[in-house]
């Protein structure tokens, strides 16, 4: 805030923006890497809005401003945005989706109304005296008794107290909006009758305040006009408007505090089983982790990360710390803070893989020093920070829609959005977010569960941000998650949620907790989250007997057979940074197809684990994730944790049922550099007949991957990393690379892959397991080169024309063409492959 730094020359002014990060610090290239073709950029994005369309057609405008095609498809303008191939593009707020109902009332149970505008819950219920409150609702169905009863919304906003519950005694209950009516359900209160006064000014704006009722202690948002108003904050920005690197300093190893909790003093106590284990792994074969020691801040206190027995290819593994302090800069913070115990220091963890919430308990105003008291459990990886910001600090306040909540004394503090020293109008709307969960269906047991609960056409709103509740490590992937959402469903079987829209939540928006059997979720919308999506969770027993039944998955406490479909995604990592629009762990047999995924912090669908696998990715459309990220994909994996189960066969096994991932529409950009990630442990994809683009041509990190049959358009890098890690005789699992189309961005050397072959046995490397891949390149001028690892013949590296010159079974269907498709040629092919989406 430059407001607040006594600027002596200009050589103060150069020394701020240096503490002000660049995109490229996040290893990221924007919406196109440099160099591609710019009718290709076009092509790819109308492609992208074609099949959207297929999907969902009612999201064709909120598609067409994210892919921003009136740019890049206009004569004149994509020399421009090549250029400027460092910017990220918001979807404009004014575009949004809306919850309607639809006909389909249950008739075969009670049928009941409610209406939060004229409704009273001492009314019977009926269509011309309702209930008021959904509670009021339940409990009147419960008293009907039966199934298939039906609580039937009318239009209006339903500003929740508590949460709503369910359980098993609401098994074929149907919640849902009156016919052609608009329904919400907010976990926010209203604040009426404010009384504003003007406190000071604040460069061009003023700071009003106005008391408020005795709520404050409980919130933990606040919504004006039904946007997200911001906590103050330095630097400036508006998190509904900006992007990072908006909005954050810069920082160096050195300001960041010794570890909270000190392993050297603490240890955890490891785990780490002989059996059951992966015998035919040899790198991520055993089940392991720590309690307690540093990892004591997670709940359950349990990490993959909290040991040091990593193997070599455990990609940057070292033991789990967070910092307990920080040290700003000069000239990016205020001296002196009335309030600091009120401030959270917001920062990215170094290298962009998450980012984490700090709660201050003390601040040094003489050293700039903020030491913590919680906080830094946001992501499985420990180590120090990078770029920052802080935010809810009174002495910040002076920006557009900025406020401070003093929960003390019940006062709200707020900058309108004019230069004039007006207060707020009457008109404005002050929503205060005191609900993060709104409605919460628990059955009894995975035995007695909540079954067949539907809840259709409504729209959840304002549930409170959830960063610092309490976090669990649900894997061995880097992902930290609340087990917390506004829709938190555990122990159900059919449960049904349809046609929903999820908007401006703070959180994760809906959570299948533990045991969920086929779940349907389908025509929903989510945008604006705070955090993920969509999240299977399931759960086993990570600390009894010294952790020792972590692995066993055989109990069933997960979801399975759960459809997602023909949902729309798109704004979300508002908050928390490590967040999707799918994350599966501990989960099995899951579909996720016909769905439009876009504008993401991070992965657009995230794996933690293998788990039980069987699980099919189809027919989506992503592109634009990753966007304030790195090191990672569209669709993301990891397996470092092995786990019993009996997804596969039916008994109880070690391996996990292989996961196909075909017909998609892929765009790897911005820092999404891996179309499909099968990142570290990542076992048994089958990746098959989609259309990529961008970054790498694919991941060959452990074993049971194959690459068949994609289009894979302006990649930079091969197909990384060595043979297949998986060297048991009773089960060999090779890499398999055949029939790509690939069209090679870089002039020069590319380096196509290593050589997969074992001492004294070249079969990897032969023609059933890698051939037929087609690649075009620039020019004569681009070398594909087959390098690394154990070669057939006498050397160590190879182009690929030498290599099939070692004999008849080294690629022989494998070619070379010189000189790119157009980009009608292109479109042509994709299209035969993916075929309709509709």
């Amino acid at each position: 805030k430059m407001a607040l730094i006594d600027l002596q020359s200009v050589v103060v002014v150069v020394a701020v923006l240096c503490l002000l990060p660049s995109f490229s610090s996040a290893q990221g290239y924007g919406p196109d890497p440099e160099g591609a073709p710019p009718a290709f950029m076009c092509a790819w994005r109308q492609m992208a809005m074609n099949y959207s369309r297929q999907l969902r057609p009612d999201a064709a405008e909120i598609v067409e401003d994210a892919l921003q095609i009136s740019e890049y498809c206009t004569p004149g303008q994509t020399d421009r945005k090549q250029l400027d191939r460092h910017q990220i593009h918001r979807v404009d707020t004014n575009k949004r989706i809306t919850p309607k109902g639809r006909r389909g009332y249950s008739s075969g149970g009670m049928t009941v109304y409610i209406d939060a505008d004229h409704g009273s819950d001492s009314n019977p219920g009926t269509m011309s005296e309702p209930l008021q409150t959904i509670s009021a609702g339940v409990a009147a169905t419960r008293k009907a008794g039966g199934s298939d009863n039906t609580i039937v919304l009318r239009a209006g906003t339903f500003y929740l107290d508590n949460t709503v519950m369910l359980n098993s005694e609401d098994s074929g209950l149907t919640i849902q909006a009156y016919e052609g009516e608009e329904v919400w359900v907010s976990g926010g209160q209203k604040l009426t009758g404010l009384k504003w006064t003007p406190v000071k000014k604040a460069g061009n704006y003023t700071v009003w305040m106005t008391k408020t009722p005795p709520i404050s202690d409980r919130v933990e948002g606040l919504r004006i006009n039904g946007g997200r108003g911001i906590p103050a904050r330095t630097p400036n920005a508006n998190p509904e408007v900006d992007v990072w690197p908006v909005g954050y300093y810069t920082s160096e190893r050195e300001q960041w505090g010794p570890p909270q909790i000190d392993p050297k003093v603490n240890p955890p106590t490891p785990v780490h089983l002989a059996y059951p284990n992966r015998d035919y792994d040899s790198v991520f074969n055993a089940y392991i982790g720590g309690i307690g020691g540093p990892c004591a801040i997670f709940d359950p206190p349990f990490s993959f990360f909290c040991q040091n027995n990593f193997s070599q290819g455990c990609g940057g593994c070292f033991m789990y710390t967070v910092p307990s302090s920080f040290q700003a800069q000069k000239g990016t913070i205020a001296n002196n803070y009335s309030k600091p115990q009120d401030i959270l220091v917001m920062a990215w963890r170094k290298a962009h893989w998450s980012n984490w919430a700090f709660n201050v308990s003390s601040y040094d105003g003489n050293t700039r020093t903020f030491k913590f008291d919680k906080g830094g459990f946001q992501g499985s990886r420990g180590s120090y920070g990078s770029d920052w910001y802080i935010m809810n600090a009174f002495e910040e306040l002076d920006y557009p829609t900025e406020y401070f909540l003093d929960s003390e004394n019940d006062v709200l503090y707020y900058v309108p959005n004019n230069t004039q020293g007006l207060p707020p109008s009457a008109s404005d709307e002050f929503i205060a977010v005191t609900q993060h969960v709104l409605l919460q269906a628990t059955g009894n047991t995975k035995e007695d569960p909540i079954e067949g609960l539907t809840i259709k056409d409504i729209g959840f709103r304002d549930s409170a941000w959830s960063m610092l509740q309490p976090h669990a490590i649900p894997s061995g992937g880097d992902w930290a998650l609340e087990r917390m959402a506004a829709v938190f469903i555990t122990n159900s079987s059919d449960f049904m949620l349809d046609g929903c829209v999820f908007e401006r939540l703070d959180g994760n928006a809906v959570i299948l907790s533990k045991y969920n059997n086929a779940s349907t979720l389908v025509n929903n919308s989510f945008s604006w989250l705070g955090a993920t999506a969509i999240v299977l969770w399931g759960w086993t027993d990570e600390i009894s007997d010294g952790g020792v039944h972590g692995v066993d998955g055989t109990g069933g406490h997960f979801p399975r057979y759960t459809s997602i479909m023909y949902n729309l995604f798109y704004e979300i990592g508002i908050w928390e940074k490590q967040s999707s629009a799918v994350f599966s762990g501990k989960a099995a047999q899951s579909t996720m197809k016909h769905n439009v995924i876009f504008n993401l912090a991070r992965a657009g669908i995230n794996f933690n684990d293998g788990f039980g696998g069987g699980d099919l990715v189809t027919e989506n459309v992503l592109f634009n994730t990753c966007r304030e990220s790195s090191d990672h994909g569209p669709i993301n994996s990891w397996d470092r944790q092995p786990f019993l189960t009996t997804v596969r066969d039916g008994t109880p096994s070690m391996v996990m049922a292989p996961r196909l991932v075909t017909k998609n529409f892929l765009i790897a950009n911005y820092g999404g550099s891996k179309e499909v990630d099968t990142d570290d442990g990542s076992l048994f994809f089958n990746i098959t007949s989609n259309f990529m683009a961008y970054g790498w041509a694919q991941k060959f990190k452990t074993s049971g991957i194959h690459s068949i049959g994609n289009y894979k358009a302006f990649v930079d890098v091969g197909g990384k990393f060595g043979p297949p890690t998986i060297l048991n005789a009773n089960l060999t699992a090779p890499n398999k690379w055949i029939n790509d189309t690939i069209i090679i961005l870089l002039n020069g050397t590319f380096p196509y892959r290593m050589c997969w072959s074992l001492p004294n046995d070249n079969e990897w490397d032969q023609k059933d397991y890698v051939d037929g891949n087609h690649f075009y390149i620039a020019s004569s001028k681009t070398s594909v080169q087959i390098s690394g690892g154990t070669c057939p013949g006498h050397k160590k590296s190879y182009s690929l024309m030498e290599f099939q010159a070692i004999g008849p079974d080294y690629e022989p269907n494998s070619k070379i063409t010189v000189g790119f498709p157009d980009s009608g040629q292109i479109v042509s092919e994709v299209e035969q492959i993916l075929g309709s989406f509709a």
